[in-house]
């Protein structure tokens, strides 16, 4: 315990403490809105914390519309900067100047890591783990949910304890480090060629395009798929890969192109253009 400038007394946070907002921010997206996006999320994990650093009810009341504001950012990525926040927060109980800071952190770190969360978790993570788990679903074994569900909650709950630990730690100190060591933009970049890689491996063993056109040349007959495989082994799926790419940022919708793709593949199926 500590005495601020006003002489009450300021309780330390703990580990139990870090625990129960640990449990709460799990549960973060339960709320989420359209006017304040994860405010309510963030509050609820941030109140066990409140009620210990602030004994006054004014400030309680103060801390709280502080995390009403508008928030919006990865739901994973919300651990470190509630750490972040707590550390502040309990700085702010004992000396009363950091109000105004601790929102404008929060505001400042939200974006750079949803857009981590997004590229990392989102756009890699998961479509890894799913691949991974599909390959053996499709195979009939129960295993592939399985070990998706399992790889998935263990890298979660993982990822949100200890980065919920580093945040707090961390403090102010955690800008300093983005700053230096520029570690959202080579998250980032690792996150897009590791994530097209993954693509390049989905679209190779999941889309199945094969044509069944034939040449003949003299007594010989020069399948056209044999062809294009020593050229380029999974040509036509990757072509259609990015058609289909093509015609999603032409913003064409993906029921059309659902709609459009048995359309196209039962005419040419029946012309035995495609097998």
């Amino acid at each position: 315990m500590t005495i601020n400038n006003s002489g009450a007394t300021v309780q330390k946070i703990t580990k139990d403490d870090l625990k129960k907002v640990f449990w709460r921010s799990l549960f973060d997206m339960a709320s989420i809105n359209y006017e304040r996006f994860q405010a309510l999320g963030f509050l609820f994990s941030m109140s066990p914390i409140i009620k210990k650093l602030y004994s006054d009810d004014e400030q309680r009341q103060r801390a709280m519309k502080r995390h009403l504001e508008m928030y919006n950012s990865h739901p994973w990525m919300m651990n470190p900067i509630l750490g972040v926040t707590i550390a502040l927060e309990e700085q702010n109980a004992k000396t009363g100047s950091l109000e105004g800071t601790i929102n404008n952190v929060k505001v400042g770190l939200m974006g750079p890591f949803a857009g981590i969360g997004d590229s990392l978790i989102w756009g890699t993570l998961r479509p890894l783990l799913a691949g991974i788990g599909a390959a053996f679903a499709l195979q009939g074994s129960i295993l592939g949910p399985i070990i998706f569900l399992l790889a998935w909650n263990i890298i979660n709950f993982s990822f949100r304890w200890y980065s919920l630990l580093y945040g707090y730690n961390a403090g102010m100190r955690i800008l300093k480090d983005i700053k230096e060591t520029n570690i959202v933009q080579k998250i980032a970049e690792s996150s897009s060629v590791l994530g097209l890689m993954v693509l390049g491996v989905l679209v190779a063993q999941w889309v199945n395009v094969k044509t069944g056109l034939a040449l003949t040349v003299g007594d010989k007959v020069l399948k056209v798929q044999e062809m294009l495989d020593d050229i380029m082994p999974s040509m036509l799926p990757l072509i259609t890969t990015f058609v289909l790419v093509w015609f999603l940022r032409k913003r064409v919708t993906p029921n059309k192109l659902i709609i459009g793709i048995f359309v196209v593949a039962l005419v040419l199926s029946l012309f035995k253009i495609l097998i």
